[in-house]
Order: C-alpha cells, then sequence, then structure tokens
C-alpha cells in the first residue's frame, strides 16, 4: 500500500521516510461498512500521516450539534464550529478564553472570537433559518446559547462611544455590500483593510446594530428594516437629522447624574470649587460630543459615496 501511494499523505502530501520525508504514514477506511467492497479491501484504504489521521478523527459532525443544523447552514460553518456548538452546550455561557481553551483545534482567541461571530449571526446569514442559536451576554461578555443568555447584545446600543462608533460603520459596511457596492470601494470610502470588511460583516450580522433607530428614537420594525435596505441612496437632510439625534442623546447621557438622599448646604468654597468641576465636565462632554459628531459625519458621507456610485 506504501508503494500505491509513493509513501506520500494523501490529504497534505507529506513523505515518510522511504522518500526522505519524516511523516508516520497510517492506512485509513474512506468508508465504514461499503457496500459494494469488503471494508478493508484496498478501494476502500487510502493513506494519510498520522497528524491528518488524529485531525480526521477528531472533527464533528453536524450530527454531533447540540442544535439543528441544515445543509445551507454547513455553506457558512466549519468543522469547529460545530465544536464549539458543543462546548457552550456542556459548559456554557463562557469567555472566549474559556471556550478556546476547550477546543480539540488549536485555535487563537480572536479566531475563536470570528467563529462565534458567524455562529450568533448565522440566522441572518442563512435565509432558511429564522431563529438564532448563539448569543453573548451584554452584561458579563460570555458566549452562550440563546437560552444561556439573559441579556442579548443584539440590537443593544453601547454606552461606549468607541464602541458605539465600531457597530455603526459594521453595519453601514454590511448594507454597502449587500447592496452590490464593490469591495474595494467600501475599503477605500471607511479607510480599512480587506480582512477588516470581513470580520465587520461578521460582527454586523451578529449584533444587528439599528442604525435606523437613531432617526426616530427606537428600534425599527422589522418590515420597516428590510424595506430601507433595499433603498440605494438616503437624502442627505435624513442622515443630518439622524447625526443630530444621536448628538443630542449622547450628551444627555453624558450629562447624567444621580444622587442619593438630600444634600447639605455647600460652603461658599464648596460652591466655587463644584462650579469649576461642573465647568470642566461640561468642556469636556463638549469636547467629547463633537469627536462623536465628527466621526458619525465621517461615517455617513463614507455611506453616502458608495451610494453615488451605484
Amino acid at each position: 500500500m506504501m508503494e500505491e501511494y509513493g509513501h506520500k499523505c494523501q490529504l497534505c502530501g507529506r513523505c515518510g521516510p522511504e522518500e526522505n520525508g519524516l511523516a508516520k504514514l497510517h492506512a485509513h477506511h474512506i468508508e465504514r461498512n461499503p457496500e459494494d467492497v469488503d471494508e478493508h479491501d484496498m478501494e476502500n484504504l487510502t493513506l494519510i500521516c498520522r497528524a491528518c489521521h488524529s485531525w480526521h478523527h477528531q472533527q464533528s459532525e453536524p450530527e454531533d450539534a447540540p442544535v439543528d443544523i441544515t445543509e445551507e447552514d454547513l455553506t457558512v460553518l466549519l468543522p469547529q464550529d460545530i465544536e464549539i456548538l458543543q462546548v457552550l452546550a456542556d459548559d456554557g455561557p463562557g469567555r472566549t478564553g474559556d471556550i478556546a481553551g476547550e477546543l480539540t483545534a488549536d485555535l487563537s482567541v480572536s479566531a475563536v472570537r470570528e467563529r462565534l461571530w458567524v455562529l450568533m449571526g448565522l440566522d441572518n446569514r442563512v435565509e432558511s433559518r429564522d431563529r438564532q442559536i448563539v448569543d453573548k451576554d451584554v452584561e458579563t461578555g460570555e458566549w452562550g446559547l440563546t437560552e444561556q443568555v439573559e441579556n442579548s447584545a443584539r440590537g443593544h446600543i453601547p454606552d461606549d462611544q468607541q464602541l458605539l462608533l465600531q457597530r455603526m460603520e459594521d453595519e453601514q459596511v454590511r448594507r454597502a455590500l449587500e447592496r452590490g457596492c464593490n469591495r474595494n470601494d467600501v475599503i477605500d470610502a471607511f479607510g480599512i483593510t480587506r480582512r477588516t470588511t470581513f470580520n465587520k460583516m461578521k460582527r454586523a450580522y451578529a449584533y444587528d446594530f439599528p442604525l435606523d433607530a437613531f432617526g426616530r428614537g427606537g428600534r425599527p420594525s422589522e418590515a420597516t428594516r428590510s424595506e430601507q435596505d433595499t433603498q440605494v441612496t438616503e437624502s442627505e437632510s435624513d442622515e443630518q437629522q439622524r447625526l443630530d439625534d444621536v448628538t443630542e442623546e449622547e450628551s444627555s447621557d453624558l450629562g447624567r447624574t444621580e444622587t442619593w438622599g438630600t444634600p447639605e448646604p455647600d460652603s461658599d468654597e464648596q460652591t466655587a470649587r463644584n462650579g469649576d468641576q461642573r465647568d470642566k465636565r461640561s468642556v469636556a462632554e463638549d469636547s467629547v460630543s463633537e469627536e462623536l459628531r465628527t466621526h458619525l459625519q465621517q461615517a455617513i458621507n463614507s455611506l453616502q459615496e458608495i451610494n453615488s456610485a451605484l
């Protein structure tokens, strides 16, 4: 059999010692209980190295998943996604690093995070799937099957401004690419790398950020969202109004304070010191709001440039 296959792994191409290689080669059954030939017949055997042999037998099958996986799902999913689902079902919810540590595949934390985005957004990518299977808890940051997560991160509007800007840009990139915009045009418009466009798509599908909510003060209905997604252009006045709404909301959040009990009267010195602190906080808030306005305007301009190119 070694001679039949030239002392070479039929999966990765590595050679055994007879061909000046270091790979340890194993015979492997192509099928279990084949119908046409004996299980140990040469036609049902192949030659692979130990590493490939071990990898093959460690792969999880769709039937092993704790949720129903369809053929259409498999056009998006990878073998490690099935194992991630198993880990979540057995030990979820959990942090990304903890999940990565339980996988048999040697995957980095960032690689596992990307696959969790894909799993979380599967129902937004696969037309036949009408139910979300993985979610992230916005309070704890832990990933789990939907029934394991109490506070869903999907549709959540972050308080952190940088995260808010990221969610908005992710959704804008997703919409631009779904409308048929050239990926290179999107890269140029947003000033990002090609790889980043794919990650933004994955995140956008997962978190399903309600971009249109800023224009109306609430999350849009599915029917309205679908209708607006099909529009190719949007008037500049509507975009500016949405920008103003976001800035006003952000300024209000930053200025919100909470007190407990009844404060004692301030002395003149305390009053002056508190006045100075309020002035400094006001200047800082104005600076933050202006930065947010600038970033949002840049994002809106980028999307308008892409829309005009269609």
